[in-house]
């Protein structure tokens, strides 16, 4: 019931390989992860893409205990996605086999895929993710897509989970002391009992909003107009060898057609 031991988006250094990269590195390395895991066809892809997330999380050096645990609040959509195709595959086919193997295959590759995402922030601190999306974004400000704004935007929302996971913690425990039965009853009980927990929050949500925008309005920013950075981004070799070894796996990995 309580949260205080999920960490999701928050930033744990330990100095690796992995945190001296470029942001953008990291960030572009990840889209190439994305299009090779979602075309994966087979065991054996998935087999390799687990190796690789493994060697991942070794490499940086980050207790497999704190990934699991930031990986808690998104491993609903993957039960979600097993349910789903387990009933779809059924309904289908009639084969229980079948529809578990499907399934199972389905709801291990999107696993996969979500907990190589939780290592983005959990190597990259707020401020480099956001000046790594900027840069990767900056090219659309011709098109005028407010690159830097959509960066500070994601930027924040990282942040301020751990934040509003704490405030949702702190809000249930005051709920279970006043008597509130959260986890008792069936789906559509424990969803009603939900509400005194969900408006507080919400409040919240909105008064930290408001302050947040106050204080920006009154530091006077105003985009990404005339803007520096404390830490400019600088590209090095390693970023360059990060990528490439990621692109030429990506390739032969789609080459192989696993």
């Amino acid at each position: 019931m309580y949260l205080t031991n999920m960490n999701l988006g928050q930033y744990i250094p330990t100095g690796s390989f992995i945190h001296r990269l470029d942001p953008r590195t990291k960030l572009f390395s990840f889209i190439l992860i994305i299009s090779a895991i979602f075309p994966s066809k087979t065991v054996v892809g998935v087999i390799i893409w687990a190796a690789a997330l493994a060697g991942i999380v070794a490499a940086s050096k980050i207790p497999w205990r704190a990934v699991l645990q930031s990986a808690k609040p998104v491993m609903f959509l993957v039960i979600f996605t097993f349910l789903f195709n387990f009933g779809a595959w059924y309904f289908r086919t009639s084969n229980v086999y079948a529809a578990l193997y499907e399934s199972l295959f389905m709801s291990s590759r999107l696993m996969i895929l979500m907990m190589f995402a939780v290592m983005l922030p959990l190597t990259t601190s707020p401020l480099e993710l956001a000046d790594g999306l900027n840069e990767l974004l900056r090219p659309l400000e011709r098109f005028r897509f407010p690159a830097n704004e959509c960066a500070i935007m994601i930027a924040m929302a990282l942040r301020f989970i751990p934040l509003l996971m704490q405030e949702t913690d702190k809000i249930i425990r005051a709920q279970l002391s006043r008597g509130a039965r959260l986890d008792q009853g069936n789906i559509f009980r424990r969803a009603k009992a939900f509400f005194p927990v969900l408006i507080p929050l919400i409040i919240i949500i909105f008064r930290r909003a408001d302050d947040i925008a106050v204080a920006m309005e009154a530091r006077g920013y105003d985009g990404g107009k005339g803007r520096t950075r404390r830490r400019p981004l600088i590209w090095r070799w390693r970023d360059t060898l990060a990528v490439a070894g990621t692109a030429a796996g990506v390739a032969l990995f789609l080459a192989l057609g696993l």
